[in-house]
């Protein structure tokens, strides 16, 4: 994943992409994954890859976690992080922060990054991750899926996409990469009751259920999705 592809990353494609978003709103947002994927300690020492703007840095800093850190190629990107939230922004490439460390994160997260990666170098992005960990740390690894409603659109839409996974192909490279104990975390909507979430929510309880139906008539005694939400987040161990 080169810098210069993501110098103007921000203006290029970011600003058009979220443009209106509110930013407080996005990053509460991730409360929606990360509601079981946090260590409990306030104090434990937390990367975030990718960090882009500084949603999910802002979450971290809304959930009293104290010792967040953010790292990003995008000079925008960082500079904007840096704006944001009072947690340190590294730029830069992550390789050359974890080798300068003494001690692991106990949490590497990655949202929206690895579909960046070119697949050649999925595997060791992913080793030099799990080296960055403490003994007991872990790795959380958020990207669009195949099987959501918009994936062809998400996979698309954005240049520097590499490619998009299903859970198979996520718990491979995973696997691969040295980590153990990957688990995938669902997807725990807040509670709406307007007629507009509700309506998306019958459309896409539907959309699943036909999808699953497609899978058993196609593919009978084979593996099928367990999750049909848009995005697939990855929990794994060192």
């Amino acid at each position: 994943m080169s810098k210069e592809n993501f110098d103007r990353y921000a203006e290029s494609f970011f600003d058009i992409m979220h443009q209106g978003h509110d930013f407080e709103a996005v990053a509460r947002g991730y409360g929606e994954f990360y509601y079981d994927c946090l260590p409990k300690d306030k104090d434990a020492p937390i990367l975030d890859v990718g960090c882009g703007a500084g949603h999910f840095l802002r979450f971290l800093e809304i959930n009293e976690y104290h010792n967040g850190e953010g790292i990003e190629l995008s000079s925008q990107q960082a500079e904007r992080a840096r704006s944001m939230v009072g947690l340190t922004v590294h730029e830069g490439d992550v390789a050359e922060l974890l080798v300068s460390r003494d001690e692991g994160y106990a949490v590497i997260s990655m949202n929206d990054v690895l579909e960046h990666i070119p697949k050649e170098s999925i595997i060791t992005f992913l080793e030099t991750l799990r080296q960055g960990l403490r003994d007991d740390g872990v790795l959380v690894v958020n990207v669009p899926q195949v099987a959501g409603l918009t994936t062809m659109y998400s996979r698309y839409i954005d240049f520097t996409h590499q490619q998009v996974f299903t859970e198979m192909s996520l718990r491979q490279v995973l696997i691969m990469a040295g980590f153990k104990d990957v688990r995938f975390v669902k997807e725990k909507w807040p509670i709406k009751w307007t007629p507009r979430h509700l309506a998306y929510r019958l459309a896409r309880w539907t959309w699943h259920k036909l999808l699953r139906l497609i899978y058993f008539i196609e593919m009978p005694g084979e593996k099928h999705p367990s999750y049909m939400q848009t995005r697939l987040m990855a929990v794994a161990k060192k």
